[in-house]
């Protein structure tokens, strides 16, 4: 089969290799996407530098899959399907959304007829149960995360197989929950025309809120990445770790209301670096009572397990489940 998978975000872009179907995925490599003009040069320097011969493509990418042209979101990547395909004369390319194939990553787990929360099942899929809740086996998985963007995927289950419903959902508008929200949507409405729910459930969501919060208290600007943020708020600076904080309990009222849409009471997995990073801010933070604030549908939402991943390599592994997924099969390209 000789599988070149990737999973490419808006910063930063994974690659891996599985020789054969159903076996282990060797050779993962992290690239920065900055570093390289075009997917092209970072899939020929992959396969340089791990001497591969690749027959087959599977891509997970940061944004919509759906036609021959892809363009990445947030970063300055496109291709065209077919064209790559001739260019590494490969014999077939899969391009899918990210958080379909961090849900598909988690194909196994799901797939029995009974979640399991067995500290062993847990480690094997490097799993953090953040709430267990009480599934409801016959209705679906929300997968989602904060990164460079925001991504959401709902999964079903139909028989043995897993259908990922790919979106766009992190660009849905803002909607706040309380006076605090209400306040950071004026800030950010200054500054956009359109105030997406990504804009404070991402990166550059959690550097808005920063920003916010020092104009609030009327601190002196100071210029900081989400990634000085999130280890200062490790570091227990104040401001860094309110900021934070409140990035997560915006993403608790996104999952509630996205577990109401999609009947998502199976259980929801939050995925990326930025969630399993924080995870002791998540803790700390008012994330599950944000989930659970739903007025009358309190319960229906409250009852619903929260899963956090914290594999590293879970994109590259829905990325190869997806390329043999049955649902899949028609959106590939052949050469």
């Amino acid at each position: 089969m000789s599988l070149l998978v990737a999973d490419i975000g808006g910063t930063n872009a994974r690659f891996g290799f599985q020789k054969l179907k159903g076996s282990e995925i060797t050779a993962v490599q992290f690239l920065e996407c900055k570093d390289f003009l075009k997917i092209e040069d970072a899939i020929k320097f992959y396969i340089a530098s791990n001497n591969l011969i690749i027959k087959n493509l599977s891509l997970s990418v940061a944004g919509p899959c759906s036609n021959n042209i892809v363009k990445l979101t947030n970063n300055h990547w496109q291709f065209d399907k077919r064209k790559l395909l001739k260019e590494f004369g490969c014999t077939s390319i899969l391009a899918i959304n990210d958080f379909a194939a961090q849900g598909l990553g988690l194909s196994e787990f799901f797939r029995s007829k009974k979640i399991s929360f067995s500290s062993t099942a847990l480690k094997r899929h490097k799993i953090v149960v953040l709430k267990k809740g009480i599934p409801q086996e016959k209705t679906n998985i929300l997968v989602t995360g904060p990164g460079t963007g925001l991504g959401i995927c709902t999964l079903s289950k139909i028989g043995s197989d897993i259908l990922p419903i790919q979106g766009e959902g992190g660009n849905v508008h803002f909607s706040p929950a309380n006076k605090l929200e209400i306040e950071i949507l004026q800030f950010l409405s200054k500054k956009m025309d359109y105030v997406s729910t990504e804009e404070l459930l991402s990166g550059r969501g959690l550097e808005n809120i920063y920003k916010f919060l020092l104009k609030k208290k009327k601190r002196k600007k100071t210029k900081k990445s989400a990634k000085e943020i999130g280890e200062s708020a490790l570091n227990n600076d104040k401001i860094s770790k309110q900021a934070s904080k409140i990035m997560f309990e915006i993403l608790g009222t996104s999952i509630s209301n996205n577990i109401l849409v999609n009947s998502c009471q199976r259980g929801v997995v939050i995925c990326g670096g930025i969630s399993s990073k924080l995870k002791s801010v998540i803790l700390e933070s008012n994330f599950i009572s944000a989930v659970e604030n739903k007025g009358r549908y309190s319960d229906y939402v409250g009852k619903v397990p929260i899963f956090l991943s914290v594999d590293d390599n879970n994109g590259l592994k829905g990325a190869a489940e997806a390329f043999h997924n049955i649902f899949f099969q028609d959106s590939k390209e052949f050469i």
